[in-house]
């Protein structure tokens, strides 16, 4: 009889709930968080696994699920968050959270709630943390005041609120290592005045559609990839980008920005290996120069991907013949030893200042081994690629080893690597 019980108890066991917790925690990890919140209901086994899972993600596709469901009629999503996020028996590493006006019809989120699961996550060892709060209506969310302070937090991505920025620096983002801030904009919290604030681990720091930029004074010793993409309601004052340029390895500018800049403030940028310029507009003869006077600011420069503005591009054949009259002045007066790599993305046959523009490239990069050119994706782009191709190898070389790549296909758009190098998702 009690081998027959015991049977039965085997058979009533199964084989993933005997798996060691370490495996079970990964499946949860693969898991949307609503999924691994329904394995608690399994068995007493899940439901310990759970309550000590330390990644959550309120994101999209939570709300979606959320609002389709029939199980949750009644309950509002803060007050799911609330019953999820504040029943862990543990500390949450990384934690989501996408709060989006349009998709999201339910009731929003007030501030006293952010406020709430952002303090309850700095006190709980969150070292990963993405707030995604786009709300064109109220309520205008801010930045929670303790997660500056937090001390655990080593990657940070930010979208949407406003940023009140403190006097005293003393502890602000003191082990973050990558910031990245989306629509965000900096304000003073004190009489207008914010001191410089020293972030003494951050390595990568990325600001893109943001207000107040100059107010944002940073001043991080190890700081190796910085990112500035179209900055609004701001003027982007040279100032705040000098400092920097000295350590970075890798910098993102677009041509909005290379309009406002005085290059001659700046200093030899020796540790420089890649640039990267955004919608650089070649008929805009300032931009041109000003990224012309940047890359004799590079002498180590090892990479440069541009993608041009191709929004209203016509030829412009004046602006052509002003880039040919400043070849003595403002164009390449030394070689870039170190290039080996050019990328220009939304390429347009058309354009003779784009054609002059690589052609400079070509006949001053001695190092240079692959230069991929990605065509306006137009019709007839196979015979335009051909055409593109049998230019640019009429071109003088610097290079023996040079290759010319040609094509139509847009297949990694500067844009897209921009946010994949720092892991984030754009609505």
């Amino acid at each position: 009889m009690a081998r027959k019980l015991k049977t039965v108890a085997d058979a009533s066991r199964d084989l993933i709930s005997e798996l060691p917790v370490e495996v079970k925690d990964r499946i949860l990890e693969c898991l949307p968080t609503r999924d691994a919140a329904r394995t608690a209901l399994l068995s007493s086994h899940w439901n310990h696994v759970w309550l000590q899972h330390q990644r959550l993600a309120f994101d999209e596709e939570f709300v979606q699920s959320f609002q389709q469901s029939k199980d949750d009629e009644g309950r509002t999503l803060v007050n799911i968050i609330n019953n999820i996020l504040f029943s862990r028996a543990g500390p949450v590493r990384r934690f989501t959270l996408e709060i989006n006006a349009e998709c999201d019809p339910s009731p929003l989120p007030q501030q006293s709630d952010i406020d709430r699961w952002c303090l309850f996550l700095s006190r709980n060892g969150v070292e990963e943390l993405n707030l995604y709060l786009l709300c064109d209506v109220e309520p205008d969310y801010q930045l929670p005041f303790c997660l500056l302070s937090c001390r655990t937090i080593k990657k940070l991505i930010v979208q949407g609120p406003f940023i009140n920025l403190p006097v005293n620096d003393c502890g602000i983002f003191s082990n973050v290592a990558s910031l990245a801030f989306f629509n965000v904009v900096f304000n003073c919290s004190v009489n207008g005045i914010a001191s410089s604030i020293s972030i003494p681990k951050l390595e990568k720091l990325a600001l893109h559609y943001c207000g107040g930029i100059n107010k944002f004074e940073i001043c991080p010793p190890q700081l190796e990839i910085l990112s500035v993409i179209d900055p609004i309601d701001d003027y982007f004052d040279s100032r705040w980008l000098a400092p920097h340029l000295k350590a970075i390895k890798t910098l993102w500018l677009c041509g909005s920005s290379l309009s406002c800049m005085r290059v001659s403030m700046f200093p030899t940028a020796i540790n420089l290996q890649v640039l990267k310029l955004y919608e650089l507009d070649f008929r805009c003869r300032k931009q041109l120069i000003i990224s012309m006077q940047l890359l004799q600011k590079c002498p180590n420069l090892c990479e440069l991907w541009i993608m041009a503005y191709e929004f209203c591009r016509k030829d412009d054949q004046e602006a052509a013949s002003r880039l040919l009259e400043d070849q003595n002045g403002c164009s390449f007066i030394q070689e870039l030893h170190m290039l080996n790599t050019i990328k220009i993305e939304a390429f347009s046959d058309q354009s003779a200042v784009e054609m002059l523009f690589v052609k400079m490239l070509l006949s001053k990069s001695p190092a240079l081994e692959r230069v991929v050119i990605v065509e306006s994706l137009r019709k007839n782009a196979s015979e335009v690629v051909r055409k593109i191709q049998g230019k640019l190898e009429c071109f003088p070389c610097a290079s023996p080893n040079a290759q010319i790549v040609c094509t139509s296909n847009d297949y990694a758009r500067v844009s897209e690597d921009w946010m994949d190098t720092h892991g984030v998702r754009l609505y």
